[in-house]
């Protein structure tokens, strides 16, 4: 499931900028069924105008609009360029052409900007109470969400979007419909939306700008032909309409919760939404529980007291205020969705609600000096905190604590930490129940899932999840899915590929099944049948650049790069910034001789991933191979720098520093290449020979030996240890080493070799 840092703001309710307002609680609910269609919402307007004016003012009417000057290039901030130091890399908000652009640059080889990409700021999300987060439209219609994002914090400020702020920020983040769904209206989507739960989320026209009233009130289609026909009664009007107020407390909290529950953003994962269900099939009249499933850790294994940027209602759940009222306390305790209250008068209005619960003993409290004279309830026991999963930003942590920690501890500065195999939840996923949710038939399907979607459970969840899809043979395609995910990346490739075929037998169109089939198939050897299901699944879809890069990997391990180039190349036609395609692309056609030809690709996929450090090395190796030294170790040096235990790459960023006559360099990179990997034999042999053109023949004795350890028929070590010896006066014991690199299959080696024992009058 696609992961979402959300961005979106403040209140902890929903939208609704209509109709509850027109309803007492002691009216009758609704009767008749409402119409599943969705209606234009400045229709509301006419008939609702002090709710929608009440509305305006929230952040949830401005969480998606298009940009403008005093939200991009003039948005308050100490300074106009932005540096991010942990990936070296220079921001900053431009205009020009009538547009809003990004600037994203980096210093090159000689100084100048490298790396250079100037992206259009078509849409924003979050309505800047805390944060603006900049989406670009790609030319497919999906968004992703551009790297730098402006925070109200301390006045306006710059800073990096979660998941960018490390020293490897992705580059092409797509907004998941997962993310729309809370952050906007319903937008237009493909049909086949729901089936492929992998693929691009793609937009396919015009974008709403901003939630509307129907997000709360259900469709209202309905409701508005029946209010603009002549003779229909109120009661009748107000029947094709949903009003949460009609709803029982527990599903008016799942009004709310839609959007604002969010257990985790980390991997996890936090919800599965049912397969069955369209991205944006979510209406108010239907439980929430029939939409998603909702997950969180065991507290055996890890933490549940998280607090992130979408945990009102999580946090909210964990207080005695709300475990106590048994019900009675739901988000518009507090929160009137129509309307807004900012500043100094908020403390008030809010302390007031607190009082109706505890207003009986408080002043005895002051009186004993126990509580201090004060109305202002929340800023104690509501305390705002830094999230940690949005590190720039402050929220209301909506857990009410008699004794929260001080302001430093909660709003002291906090690095970003990405998840990573390391760091990431291990354990057992458990199921988060909302209230008086009832089970459901699927209820284990989904329990099983979740243990291996984000691979939180794999030991135990792979088989449980098995068994119990032979026992139960369900029909949604996507359960057998996940176990073949789960299987693949576990290196069960047999198993993967069973998984994989079920899923296709009962959706035989699912393009996401077969190319996980196709793709398993090729790490199985099996490339004949791989390319068979890709080209299948690329006659019905000739336009996913996906199927045409994986297609691509399988024709170039089955050996017919010329086939592969062409895929690349028509995976570039379709989407030209397809950072992996240019590198891929890159390497065959160094391969192939277009020394030329690949540094452009090299370059493209740079411009458009310059965080990649297989490309770095790709690019630095090609350099080297034409003779321009200084600029391959510039970006082999690159390399390095972002993939530390890549020891191949040390060697070969000491291979160029040893042109350059960087010799304490070169010595230490071959270090690294053996500390990276001690069992390499290259790396051993390469480190043996720096040493030996630096005289220390005893040390580089040690190396040759290490890599013959390793591998007693690599070649170069065979040549190098005899040298050695050689030059230590044990000419006799290299002439078997020797004798047995002349039989080496390497042309260069058995060559070398036999020069050497004719020198020694052995031949």
């Amino acid at each position: 499931m696609t992961k979402r840092y959300s961005i979106a703001v403040a209140a902890l309710l929903l939208t609704a900028a209509a109709v509850s307002f027109l309803f007492t609680r002691n009216r009758e609910p609704p009767k008749t069924a409402i119409v599943q269609q969705y209606a234009d919402p400045t229709t509301c307007v006419q008939c609702h105008a002090t709710e929608a004016a009440g509305y305006a003012r929230t952040g949830m009417a401005h969480a998606f609009y298009k940009p403008e000057t005093g939200d991009t290039v003039e948005s308050p901030a100490k300074d106009r360029q932005f540096y991010h130091a942990a990936s070296g890399t220079y921001y900053t908000m431009t205009q020009h052409d009538g547009k809003y652009y990004q600037r994203r640059w980096q210093k090159g080889f000689d100084g100048n900007p490298e790396n250079v990409e100037e992206l259009p700021i078509d849409y924003i999300m979050g309505s800047g109470n805390h944060v603006r987060t900049y989406l670009h439209r790609e030319q497919d219609g999906t968004l992703i969400e551009l790297p730098l994002a402006w925070y109200a914090e301390d006045g306006g400020h710059w800073g990096m979007n979660p998941g960018f702020d490390n020293d490897h920020p992705m580059t092409r983040r797509p907004i998941a419909y997962e993310c729309m769904f809370c952050h906007n209206g319903y937008p237009e989507i493909p049909a086949t939306a729901h089936r492929d739960l992998s693929a691009n989320p793609v937009y396919s026209s015009a974008l709403p700008e901003g939630i509307d009233c129907q997000r709360c009130h259900g469709p209202g289609a309905a409701h508005v032909k029946a209010a603009q026909t002549p003779g229909t009664s109120l009661q009748q009007i107000r029947a094709q309409i949903l009003n949460p107020i009609h709803l029982s407390n527990d599903r008016q909290m799942e009004v709310c919760e839609q959007c604002h529950l969010e257990t985790t953003s980390h991997l996890l994962p936090d919800r599965i939404r049912h397969y069955d269900q369209e991205p944006f099939g979510y209406t108010t009249d239907q439980p929430l529980a029939n939409f998603n499933a909702y997950f969180v850790r065991d507290p055996a294994h890890g933490r549940t007291d998280n607090f992130e940027i979408v945990e009102a209602p999580f946090r909210l759940r964990q207080s005695q205020c709300y475990l106590k009222s048994q019900g009675a306390l739901t988000c518009e305790t507090c929160h009137n969705p129509h309307d807004l209250h900012k500043g100094a008068e908020s403390a008030q209005y809010y302390a007031n609600i607190c009082m109706k619960c505890h207003a009986a003993n408080l002043p005895e409290k002051i009186a004993q000096h126990q509580h201090p004279a004060s109305n202002d309830c929340v800023s104690c026991h509501m305390p705002k905190r830094r999230t940690e999963d949005v590190v720039h930003a402050i929220m209301t942590d909506h857990l009410i604590q008699r004794r929260p920690p001080p302001a430093a501890v909660l709003l002291a500065n906090r690095p970003e930490i990405p998840d990573t195999p390391a760091n990431a939840y291990h354990g057992p996923v458990k199921r988060y129940l909302l209230d008086h949710e009832s089970a459901s038939p699927n209820d284990d399907l989904y329990d099983a899932a979740a243990q291996v979607i984000d691979g939180s459970n794999l030991e135990a969840g792979i088989p449980a999840l098995a068994d119990l899809l032979r026992m139960k043979q369900p029909q949604q395609p996507n359960f057998f899915i996940e176990l073949g995910d789960a299987m693949r990346h576990s290196g069960d490739l047999p198993g993967a590929i069973d998984a994989y075929r079920q899923a296709l037998k009962l959706d035989p169109l699912s393009s996401r099944a077969q190319r996980r089939l196709g793709v398993a198939l090729g790490s199985a050897g099996q490339t004949d049948e791989a390319l068979g299901v890709l080209r299948t699944a690329l006659d019905r879809e000739p336009d996913n650049a996906l199927l045409w890069y994986e297609q691509a990997l399988t024709e170039s391990k089955s050996g017919n790069a010329e086939k592969a180039i062409s895929d690349l190349r028509k995976t570039l036609e379709i989407k030209s910034d397809f950072a992996d395609a240019q590198n891929t692309l890159g390497s065959l056609l160094a391969q192939s001789g277009d020394v030329r030809g690949a540094e452009t690709a090299f370059r493209a996929a740079l411009a458009i991933n310059p965080y990649d450090a297989a490309t770095s090395a790709n690019l630095g190796r090609l350099l080297a191979g034409t003779g321009d030294w200084k600029q391959a170790a510039f970006h082999l040096q690159n390399a390095v720098q972002r993939d530390p235990a890549n020891a191949n790459t040390h060697g070969d960023y000491a291979v160029v520093l040893l042109q350059l006559k960087r010799f304490p360099e070169a010595t230490a990179e071959a270090k690294a290449a053996v500390a990276a990997d001690p069992k390499s034999a290259r790396a051993h042999d390469f480190l043996g020979q720096i040493l030996a053109q630096k005289g220390q023949i005893a040390p580089a004795r040690t190396e040759f030996e290490a890599a013959l350890k390793i591998d007693p028929d690599f070649g170069p070590a065979q040549l190098d240890l005899a040298d050695a010896l050689i030059q230590l006066g044990q000419a006799r014991t290299a002439v078997s080493l020797l004798e047995k690199a002349e039989r080496s299959p390497a042309p260069g080696v058995a060559g070398q070799a036999h020069a050497m024992l004719q020198q020694m009058n052995i031949r």
